[in-house]
């Protein structure tokens, strides 16, 4: 476990993934094609390397050799795929299937939170639970059918979580700052 003193002495990599976070949830609500479009080439990429390593890997280590084997064909062929698209035009509808894709996960996670809510609202007879649960499979339903309306608010939706993971790293920061010069006893301000 590590100790705040020593988090205090890189309070700074707090500070540069939040500015690097508002920056994407900035670059995700006012670019968001741009930027979905850029993000799941990132992912292509890492995939393809990823299944490179593994295949790698395997001449070292033969424990497991068939998962390991068809883990990284699959990341090095599906990875390919997406980073490596015949043009733009394919660049960009594989933008709206991640997209879509995200959409029905996040619509099929709202009815499975929501059936759970409700179930445990009426065993415990917990009103604010049913109610709860019941707007969320609402939510749910209208998600899964109305995917390409809902996909269209996944780059808002992680613009919006993208600037607040940003603000929360940035007070960690401070937070960690704040603290480390509190035990050296050195002063915020001269």
């Amino acid at each position: 476990m590590a100790k705040k003193g020593k988090l205090g002495d890189v309070w700074w990599l707090f500070g540069l993934r939040g500015i690097l976070l508002i920056f994407l949830g900035l670059a995700f609500l006012f670019h968001p094609l741009a930027t979905i479009t850029g993000t799941v080439w990132i992912i292509g990429i890492f995939w393809f390397v990823s299944g490179l390593i593994t295949l790698v890997m395997l001449m070292y280590n033969t424990d497991q050799w068939f998962l390991k084997l068809v883990s990284g064909l699959l990341s090095l062929i599906v990875g390919g795929w997406i980073a490596f698209p015949g043009g733009a035009i394919e660049a960009v509808d594989r933008a709206f299937a991640f997209k879509g894709a995200v959409a029905l996960i996040w619509g099929i996670g709202a009815l499975i939170i929501g059936l759970l809510l409700l179930v445990e609202g009426l065993a415990t007879k917990s009103w604010p639970d049913v109610i709860l649960g019941a707007f969320q499979i609402l939510f749910g339903i209208i998600i899964v059918t109305n995917l390409f309306t809902a996909s269209l608010a996944v780059p808002y939706v992680f613009g919006v979580f993208a600037l607040l993971a940003g603000f929360g790293s940035l007070l960690l920061a401070y937070r960690f700052f704040k603290e480390r010069n509190e035990l050296t006893g050195v002063p915020l301000v001269d």
